[in-house]
Order: C-alpha cells, then structure tokens, then sequence
C-alpha cells in the first residue's frame, strides 16, 4: 500500500507542526484574499462617486446650456452681489424685452434650511418669480459662473465662464472633488 494512504488510515491525527504549517498557509490565503476583496469595493466605491460627479456636471451644464438655448439672449450681464449672469432678449425692431432669466449659484441659507451650494435659474420677473433648481446631491462651495466681455453693464458678446467644484461624500465619509472649467461664447 502506498505510504500515504497508510500515513492517512492510521488515527493518530496531524502533528503539532502539521497543524502550524496549514494554519499558517491558510491565513497567508485568507489574508490576500481579504486584501483583494477590500481593494475592489473601494475601487468600486471611488469609481461610483467619480462617475455620479461627472454624470452631476453633465446636468448642470447641460441645464445651463439648455436654458441660454431657451432663452436664446441678446444681451447677457452679470448679477451684481451675485455668482451668476442675467439673460435678456429684447425684440430686434424695439427695446421691448421679450424673456428674461437669470443662472447663478445660491449659497446656503443662514437658517440652515438648504445645506449646500446649487445651481438656481429661471426668470425673476414673473409674479411669482419662476427658481427652477438643478436638482444634484453635489455641494457646488466654491463653484462660479461669471461673464467675460468688454462691455461695462451689459454684453451682446463675450465669454461665458462656468467653473464647477463639485464635492460629493462616500459612504466611508471621504470626500471626492471633481473641478470642471467651461468656456464657452455667445
């Protein structure tokens, strides 16, 4: 019979140094593969932030682009006292304004009712005023939306300057940033 087999059929069990040696091997295993398990739900964690971020800026740009189209403006100024910019249409024959609206970035408010920084448009004119809010899980703190051009009030031309600081917390409570700059001209 084959000393193995033997070795195996007898009831005397595994030595001290048996047992040690296959402990030990066995945690060398199990070691790597909590190593690998644990790298791959942060890796999975971090990639899912990262794409909700990117996914967030596309809305926000997106929604800002769509509103400029809507509007379709002829002058654009900035806000004053505010992070954001002002369009206007008015009627090539007159003065007469034909659509209003207004992008800019609302900071939180005092009384701690909204917690983060948001994108906020929509035409102040109207009775009630119309504030449609992008809708983000992203804090916006630090992000600005200005308006370059040579004009002093107003700009029938010029750059539009969107630099978004999107900031958003995993479920590990670290906190990824993605900066975004966009320009572009109207």
């Amino acid at each position: 019979m084959n000393p193995f087999v033997k070795l195996w059929r007898e009831d005397n069990g595994l030595s001290l140094i048996e047992l040690i040696a296959v402990l030990t091997i066995l945690s060398m295993v199990m070691g790597t593969i909590y190593g690998v398990i644990t790298y791959g739900f942060t890796a999975y964690n971090k990639v899912t932030v990262e794409n909700s971020l990117r996914d967030e800026a596309d809305t926000v740009m997106s929604a800002i682009m769509t509103e400029m189209y809507t509007v379709g403006p002829t002058t654009i100024e900035s806000i004053p006292n505010e992070n954001g910019i002002q369009l206007t249409r008015k009627e090539i024959t007159g003065n007469t304004i034909t659509a209003n609206s207004q992008i800019y970035l609302e900071a939180p408010d005092a009384e701690g009712l909204e917690t983060k920084t948001q994108v906020v448009m929509g035409d102040y004119t109207k009775n009630p005023p119309e504030r449609n809010i992008v809708e983000i899980k992203s804090d916006l703190n630090g992000s600005r939306i200005q308006l370059e051009c040579n004009g002093i009030v107003s700009c029938n031309s010029g750059l539009i300057v969107v630099d978004l600081h999107l900031q958003q917390t995993d479920n590990k409570g670290v906190v990824h940033i993605l900066n975004l700059k966009s320009r572009f001209g109207f």
